[in-house]
């Protein structure tokens, strides 16, 4: 091995060993961030609820996390919004058993859940985005295996050019 390669060696060692510790230091910044800026807030003990808005603004990211799932029996949810098209409310609605899925993932030791909740509707694959969404307001329910139930509502405000 000439002298050179020894150096060039050395230098992408020292620079791998730069990336690693840069990677180490940064990594639990980026992850202690909220995964969110909306706000949004319980009434009681039910499932957190993180609303995102997906990056093309044609639908709502919502991950359902809690401590713990196995006391709950189901989670119902309940999307209505306004369009520009006027006297028509839209929405979308659902509910899902915690028991019955596989986890989304997990986020500061939390499981969670995550759904996708379309602004729109779609068929055969193709899909038509309804514009001009505001008043967005999103009803949770968490169904306890006990029969109680858990349930908020919140209004999600957004940028005025956010759709």
């Amino acid at each position: 091995m000439t002298s050179a390669q020894q150096i060039s060696g050395k230098l992408f060692l020292a620079l791998l060993a730069f990336l690693v510790l840069t990677f180490i230091w940064v990594y639990p910044a980026l992850a202690a961030l909220p995964r969110t800026q909306t706000v949004y807030e319980t009434t009681g003990q039910g499932v957190d609820v993180i609303p995102y808005v997906r990056s093309d603004q044609n639908a709502l990211f919502v991950d359902f996390e809690h401590q713990n799932f196995d006391n709950i029996e189901y989670i119902y949810y309940n999307l209505n919004y306004d369009t520009d098209e006027p006297g028509k409310i839209r929405g979308v609605e659902g509910s899902f058993i915690p028991s019955q899925k596989e986890y989304s993932g997990h986020f500061d030791g939390k499981p969670y859940f995550r759904h996708e909740l379309l602004f729109g509707t779609c068929s055969k694959n193709v899909c038509k985005y309804d514009r001009g969404v505001r008043n967005v307001k999103l009803t949770v329910n968490t169904n306890y295996l006990t029969g109680q139930v858990d349930q908020y509502t919140k209004v999600l405000t957004f940028p005025q050019d956010q759709f």
